[in-house]
């Protein structure tokens, strides 16, 4: 089935460029034999009627606010060929490209005029603090630790600045966004090791920081929902005296393993046609950056991690397959119409080049020991339904659940990956009002 597919995408590639060429080729035509203008006015027609065919993303029955997704993918795929040509030229690794294009450096979006912010250093760690305006040196208040997604490469810093202020709109709390260092420039471990840095900072700083120490949530999106569980994973194993636990762990639409490309969501949303901005493809890229650092991205590596080539019979007789396995996923769920056939032997040196980094309990929390996982907080999930690692949730719900861990799952079915932080859906505000209804009832 991936080879059917891939051979699907090289053949819309094909035919876009047969039909362009082919229009260029008659508009010449026509403007050699005299009619100039009508020859221009085929070819602009041929090469608009390609673009938009290029653009078009199908978008299923249960998706929501579809025409604004439709546009915001479109965009993308304006901008993916782009960063390939920038790369071409030597401007540097695509992930450092994309993120200076698709993440300007945008703090000026107040939204929460009852909100004030501080840019400051916990250590060597950078964070923004956000307070309410008319807060007293006595008050002390909840707190969150924010880990922001962006697959360990971007920090779309704008766009957290305007969810954030949006949240603290239905409550009072202060909020402490990390702003780890990225790959590929600072690959694996480096945003962890920030991010403990910073959290470290607030559990013995609480009462500086004006944070009430029985209040305290870890929260974060994809790549931070897998920071989170690892500050709670540190934070069990380095237990240290008298400081404050975190009560509430929030994981928006996490990541949390390594293993398991092939899952139902994988193969569902795997290329740039999907309707969500995180397709496996893009997945795998984030992935092999944060893993390695600043090396090319080979497409054919990532064709066969997404057949699961890089599993050994080690992994295949251990109890890891267990923990992704599709039978956790509700009767509802969408699955793949038809199973991708999978690799039956290992690429020795895919495993030798990944497996040691991906199967790390760091870069795979998910795969943390029962006796660790089992002293995890309350944790409230959020997942969405168009979105390449929407698997990843349930397979956290089913681990924790198992181990006696209160969990509150929230599926958002119609919504695509990154939803939360993106205000042009309706959406996003709703599922913030939700999370902080759920810290009220719990913190």
């Amino acid at each position: 089935m991936e080879a059917k597919a891939i051979s699907s995408v090289l053949k819309r590639k094909k035919m876009r460029a047969a039909i362009l060429g082919s229009g260029m080729l008659v508009g010449a035509c026509l403007a050699g034999a005299g009619y100039a203008l009508l020859g221009l006015l085929f070819t602009v027609a041929v090469a608009v009627g390609t673009l938009l065919q290029y653009l078009y993303v199908p978008m299923p029955a249960i998706a929501e606010e579809k025409f604004k997704r439709w546009g915001f993918i479109a965009g993308l795929k304006i901008l993916y060929p782009l960063i390939g040509f920038l790369q071409w030229m030597g401007r540097g690794h695509e992930m450092k490209i994309g993120r200076e294009i698709f993440f300007l450096e945008a703090t000026d979006t107040e939204t929460n005029k009852e909100v004030v912010t501080e840019d400051t250093k916990f250590e060597d760690v950078t964070v923004r603090i956000y307070r309410p305006v008319d807060l007293s040196d006595e008050e002390r208040l909840p707190g969150i630790v924010y880990c922001h997604g962006g697959g360990w490469c971007y920090d779309a810093f704008g766009k957290y600045d305007i969810m954030i202020k949006r949240m603290l709109k239905f409550k009072t709390m202060i909020v402490i966004y990390v702003r780890y260092r990225l790959a590929p420039e600072f690959p694996f471990p480096t945003g962890i090791d920030d991010c403990f840095v910073a959290t470290r900072y607030v559990q013995r700083n609480t009462e500086r920081l004006n944070l009430d120490p029985e209040k305290l949530v870890l929260m974060g999106d994809s790549a931070g929902g897998c920071m989170t569980m690892n500050m709670l994973i540190r934070m069990i194993t380095e237990a240290e005296h008298g400081l404050p636990k975190f009560k509430i762990q929030v994981a928006i639409y996490p990541f949390v393993q390594a293993l398991d490309f092939a899952t139902s969501s994988h193969q569902i949303f795997v290329d740039n046609n999907s309707p969500t901005f995180l397709n496996s493809t893009l997945t795998l890229k984030f992935l092999i950056t944060y893993a390695l650092g600043n090396v090319k991205i080979n497409e054919s590596e990532i064709q066969k991690l997404q057949e699961n080539a890089h599993w050994t019979d080690e992994i295949r007789n251990s109890k890891l397959p267990n923990l992704v396995s599709s039978d956790v996923l509700p009767p509802n769920i969408e699955r793949p119409k038809a199973l991708k056939q999978l690799s039956k032997n290992t690429d020795s040196a895919l495993a030798q080049k990944f497996n040691d980094t991906f199967l790390d309990v760091r870069f795979s929390p998910l795969f943390a020991n029962d006796s660790i996982l089992q002293k995890m907080p309350k944790t409230y999930i959020l997942s969405a339904g168009l979105d390449s690692i929407r698997d990843d949730a349930f397979f956290l719900e089913d681990r924790l659940r198992k181990l006696n861990v209160d969990v509150t799952h929230r599926h958002w079915v119609s919504m695509d990956h990154a939803f939360l932080c993106l205000e042009f859906y309706n959406n996003s505000l709703k599922a913030l009002e939700e999370i902080v209804d759920y810290l009220d009832t719990n913190l």
